[in-house]
């Protein structure tokens, strides 16, 4: 094999790796669902806005039942699609838990439909969290 097609081979090689190991910054996260308008009306959606400084998590607390559903950075605006066989739901609980320790709290009951998006906003005073309903207009 003469030197020119060793190093053409070389070249080669590094251009198709680094184009593998390209990373894209407005790519989802993983796990991230990209909603659009036909998802949004077959379920419900769940946006956090958690401007407090510590991680918050989401959990759905149904007849008691408390379930993980997700969690924020802070800093972070995040929007996740709900388990589509919850809704429509006559009584659903939304409970916020700061990973710092600094408690939790409960949000609801809410009546939350398909086509729904319950806003959750974590402000910097954790006990000042709240949540509010509108039609997902994605």
């Amino acid at each position: 094999m003469t030197p020119f097609r060793k190093l053409l081979i070389a070249g080669s090689s590094v251009l198709l790796l680094g184009g593998c190991m390209h990373h894209n910054s407005t790519a989802l996260a993983a796990g991230d669902v990209a909603i659009d308008s036909l998802t949004a009306t077959r379920t419900a959606i769940l946006r956090i806005e958690n401007n407090y400084s510590s991680e918050v998590r989401v959990y759905t607390v149904l007849s008691g039942q408390r379930n993980y559903v997700a969690k924020a950075m802070p800093g972070e605006v995040r929007s996740w699609v709900m388990d589509p066989k919850l809704f429509p739901n006559p009584s659903i609980s939304f409970e916020t838990s700061a990973k710092d320790g600094t408690g939790s709290r409960v949000l609801g009951p809410y009546r939350l439909d398909k086509g729904e998006t319950i806003d959750i906003v974590v402000p910097a005073n954790f006990n000042r969290v709240h949540a509010s309903i509108h039609r997902s207009g994605v």
